[in-house]
């Protein structure tokens, strides 16, 4: 702020000093002209190469950035194009050939897919079309010597989860050039279900053609960074990629170069010349699609050269045409800098907030016209991005509360709302919940009636939001079985038949059905799909063979049948959902039914909640340092 007004008070001043210079008599008049003409020369001569920077290099930005949005664009309609249910590979290729024969900005294009999503019977799939001098050649990307899902372009889409512009690289095995990819994640399943990816490639070659006309000048140049700071760009071919902190950049010049990353205008600046002597001047403006910059450089030494130039003409001449000049520079001097005074005063009013304050009109079509129109086009843009950030910052806000308020639902349909102890005269009960997303697809219930305890365990094949709604339709489900006293598996039998209506999502629940006689351990239990359990006593720690049938949810007409044990008392039933045994470390081990029957064997009998609590405390430091993978659930029971 204090610059603006500086450079608002230096220039309402300009044009009188000039005034009184000209009028000099005698000696002084010929000496002021002179050096007037002088410092004249050199600011004006410095404001254009300032504005004739900051005007190339946003037009660079903008030829850039309407390629990249051209290239976003066409690779954004072809991922809505394939999540079709109804897609085929035959219509993918036509349609990735098609796109890259249209469009004469894109180099290569490709559709990479997730085994057995978007196409359900086939594996790795990513066809390949690219230009090759005047045809469109083909290859495979998903052969075994590309591996495209270990590609940053596909690997760092899916982990985003949004679209990316990739960092520039050589392209082995697939287009073999060098270039940039723009990824866009395909969704399957009204965008449940990431599908893969879909990509638009262009080639760096084009910018070298950008560069060439962004020089300025005999001797300035520009050149061109990546988001990460890298030179890809450059009329020294071997400062292509650089990092741009290693080539001796100053401390100074790195943070007006970073102020530049968060600037939405050019960020302009003098400083000593690596080339040459002297010093440069250096316009910066970044992309705001890709984050890539555009820099300009013009030698200092050019303008000397040329004020110097006109500096000696100027003597010649100022004698015969002295006052000739003074009413030439009174009025172009009132005339140019009019205009930009009004706009010091404009863009102080932007500065303090005042948005809705009106801008003065383009009174020319120059520099000057042209900054007024980019002001008022950033007052715009500023509005409307204030405008879209509250109501985005509502949106997210309204969507973390219902996700909570969808979490304490789901919860409150189990016992317990996730983590239950009880202790009575003749067993003990351990019960334990914890979803790896805000809600899951795990689920446990108990119930006693007299002297028999049901219960259920299950995890559904999903996570999120989906799993989670057909977890309430299990539990709903089993709560129904229960009312109506059916056996384990006629229980089982009569879920299985009503969740394998109308699932065109294909989603299925294990689980793991039975009751337990309280007064003399006798136990039936019934398996759809999920692993046996765990028996324990002071003799031996072992699996329970519960032979069962297929998952719920996934074939009709199922019979399961009721498995008869005995429990003896002291013994102990563990149940657990694949959460707990799958659990992944950071070197991508898991943690194995083994390991939890060897921490089993390891705990004392009569007090399940040390164990549950020792089997959570076990598996989250396992984990240490990755992110949980699926929801654990454990049931047990402890027979007195």
């Amino acid at each position: 702020m204090k610059g603006s007004e500086t450079h608002a008070h230096h220039t309402q001043s300009l044009a009188t000093r000039l005034s009184l210079w000209i009028i000099l008599p005698g000696a002084a008049i010929f000496i002021a002209v002179l050096g007037t003409n002088y410092f004249l020369s050199r600011n004006l001569l410095e404001e254009y190469v300032e504005q004739l920077a900051k005007k190339t290099a946003s037009s660079t930005v903008q030829k850039v950035d309407t390629v990249l949005h051209t290239i976003s664009s066409n690779a954004d309609a072809l991922a809505a194009a394939v999540s079709a249910p109804d897609i085929t590979r035959k219509h993918i290729r036509q349609m990735i050939k098609a796109f890259v024969k249209n469009n004469n900005e894109i180099f290569g294009m490709t559709v990479a897919l997730e085994p057995g999503i978007l196409l359900k019977s086939h594996g790795d799939f990513a066809p390949y079309y690219y230009k090759k001098g005047n045809t469109i050649a083909y290859t495979n990307l998903a052969k075994n010597s590309y591996r495209y899902k270990n590609w940053h372009w596909y690997r760092e889409t899916r982990k985003a989860n949004t679209a990316t512009w990739s960092e520039p690289y050589i392209d082995k095995g697939g287009g073999d050039v060098h270039m940039v990819t723009y990824s866009t994640p395909i969704y399957f399943n009204n965008g449940k279900t990431f599908a893969g990816v879909a990509t638009a490639d262009i080639k760096l070659s084009w910018l070298d053609e950008i560069i060439q006309n962004s020089k300025i000048g005999k001797s300035g140049f520009g050149f061109i960074v990546s988001k990460n700071d890298v030179i890809i760009a450059y009329p020294d071919q071997s400062m292509h990629m650089k990092n741009l902190r290693k080539t001796n950049i100053t401390t100074g010049n790195w943070k007006k170069y970073l102020d530049s990353k968060v600037s939405s205008s050019a960020i302009y600046f003098s400083t000593a010349c690596h080339y040459r002597s002297g010093n440069c001047w250096v316009a910066i403006k970044t992309l705001p699609s890709s984050g890539w910059k555009i820099i300009v450089v013009l030698p200092e030494q050019e303008l000397i050269a040329n004020i110097n130039a006109l500096t000696l003409k100027i003597s010649i001449i100022a004698v015969t045409g002295l006052i000739i000049l003074f009413f030439v520079v009174f009025y172009i001097t009132r005339t140019l800098i009019k205009p930009l005074g009004r706009l010091v005063i404009a863009t102080k009013d932007i500065g303090e907030g005042r948005l809705d304050n009106k801008l003065p009109e383009p009174v020319r079509n120059d520099e000057i016209g042209s900054l007024t129109s980019d002001f008022g086009n950033m007052r715009t843009a500023l509005k409307k991005y204030i405008k879209d950030l509250k109501e985005s910052t509502a949106r997210t806000q309204k969507m973390e509360s219902e996700i909570q308020i969808a979490k304490d639902i789901q919860m409150s349909m189990i016992p317990g709302g996730g983590n239950v102890s009880i202790s009575e005269n003749n067993f003990q009960l351990f019960a334990y919940l914890r979803p790896a997303y805000s809600v899951g697809g795990d689920l446990y219930y108990y119930q006693r009636k007299n002297d028999e305890l049901y219960f259920i365990l299950g995890d559904v094949s999903d996570k999120g939001v989906p799993a989670a709604l057909f977890m309430a339709k299990t539990v709903t489900l089993y709560t129904r079985a229960l009312s109506e006293g059916l056996s384990p598996g006629r229980t089982l039998s009569m879920m299985n038949e009503i969740l394998v209506q109308n699932n065109d999502t294909c989603m299925f629940v294990t689980a793991l059905c039975g009751k337990i006689n309280l007064s003399n351990g006798k136990t039936v239990m019934s398996n759809a799909g999920h692993m046996n359990p765990v028996y324990k006593d002071n003799e031996q720690t072992k699996e329970l063979d519960i032979v069962g049938e297929t998952a719920l949810g996934l074939v009709d007409d199922i019979k399961y049948p009721d498995i008869h044990v005995e429990l003896n008392h002291g013994s102990t039933l563990i149940l657990y959902t694949d959460g707990i045994t799958e659990a992944h470390d950071s070197n991508d081990n898991q943690y194995t039914d083994e390991r939890l029957i060897h921490l089993l064997q390891m705990q004392e009998t009569g007090n399940i909640e040390n164990t549950g609590r020792a089997i959570i405390k076990s598996v989250d430091h396992f984990a240490e340092g990755t992110k949980q993978f699926d929801d654990i659930t454990l049931l047990i029971f402890y027979y007195k």
